[in-house]
């Protein structure tokens, strides 16, 4: 099968192709002529454009049979947030609008889990009520909202994969941002009650979800969440990764409002040498709020299941930061 990759160069992307190639599928890989395309397969096509360019998409999408859309504005704290909007939004309906009437057979589109957001009542599902608090989650709500519209106008063949967040070695976000903050002692307690729970998905369970939304014939015209099985208390997060990295874990916990107040307080300094995501006070809001997901259609429809829980996906991650030099284990 042909397919046209968008945002090939981005972490999702770079992990993706390899494994496509090795499927036995064509792949051509739309970047940006300012991406970094070094370390991708010599066997692709690598084609430059921007989702914001219609004609070059126009030209992406010629003699391609799917259409895998992972090219977006991944951002909690975006410093252009119209930029975000319009690459997420407007780069999507670009994107989509230039499949159709094309080759491109099928339209599968990389949304997120943060266009439900916090869940009040968990597990969230498909059908949960959107409740996005980052411009990011909002942003894949009306983007995955492009997708059914012009799909449905035009019976393009769509799916809509929502991967929570992603686990993987090199991936140096949010997950990492976290472990490194607590390898190095800066989470000192525990926002709110600490039994909130959280879910990471470990990164080539997200690719394979992909792979089967490719050829799997009763899928299409549907939106799946990929997660692992089971979520992880944060406290629970904490005593775990205290054991991979020898490092105590915070025991206190405190009222969201006053760990609140604290990170604003030392955000100024913290965020001093680079932008982090854990010293934000929404950061610390979400700690206190359940993002924890059911994943039963994607495994009843879509025929997919998660291979690694989240401990087997923190290990493998914490032990290759360790082996690569990311991190310093304490003890």
């Amino acid at each position: 099968m042909r397919v046209l990759v968008t945002g090939a160069s981005g972490y999702l992307g770079r992990r993706m192709i390899p494994q496509l190639l090795e499927a036995g599928h064509e792949v051509r890989a739309f970047v940006r002529s300012t991406s970094n395309v070094g370390g991708l397969p010599e066997n692709i096509e690598i084609v430059e454009g921007d989702v914001l360019d219609p004609n070059s998409l126009e030209q992406a999408v010629q003699d391609m049979e799917v259409c895998v859309h992972l090219a977006a504005y991944f951002d909690f704290y975006p410093k252009d947030v119209d930029l975000l909007y319009r690459t997420n939004v407007e780069g999507t309906k670009n994107t989509i609008g230039a499949c159709v009437g094309s080759s491109v057979k099928r339209f599968i589109y990389c949304s997120s889990t943060e266009a439900i957001g916090p869940v009040k009542y968990p597990p969230g599902n498909e059908d949960t009520q959107p409740n996005p608090t980052f411009d990011y989650g909002k942003s894949k709500v009306l983007a995955e909202d492009v997708v059914r519209e012009i799909a449905g106008d035009t019976g393009l063949e769509h799916i809509i994969l929502r991967p929570t967040g992603i686990l993987g070695e090199g991936e140096f976000y949010v997950a990492y941002q976290t472990i490194k903050a607590f390898n190095d002692g800066q989470i000192k307690f525990i926002p709110g009650d600490g039994e909130k729970r959280i879910m990471f998905t470990y990164v080539d369970d997200v690719v394979s979800g992909f792979l089967a939304a490719l050829t799997h014939i009763s899928a299409v015209n549907n939106t799946y969440i990929l997660c692992p099985n089971y979520p992880m208390k944060y406290s629970d997060l904490f005593t775990f990764l205290g054991r991979l990295l020898g490092v105590k874990p915070p025991s206190r916990k405190i009222p969201l409002s006053a760990a609140k107040l604290a990170v604003s307080m030392m955000k100024p300094f913290k965020n001093r040498g680079g932008k982090s995501f854990i010293w934000h006070p929404q950061s610390i809001q979400s700690m206190d709020e359940h993002r924890w997901y059911t994943n039963e259609r994607a495994k009843t429809i879509l025929g997919w299941s998660p291979k690694y829980t989240m401990e087997e996906a923190l290990t493998k991650v914490v032990e290759w930061c360790l082996a690569n030099g990311y991190l310093k284990k304490k003890g």
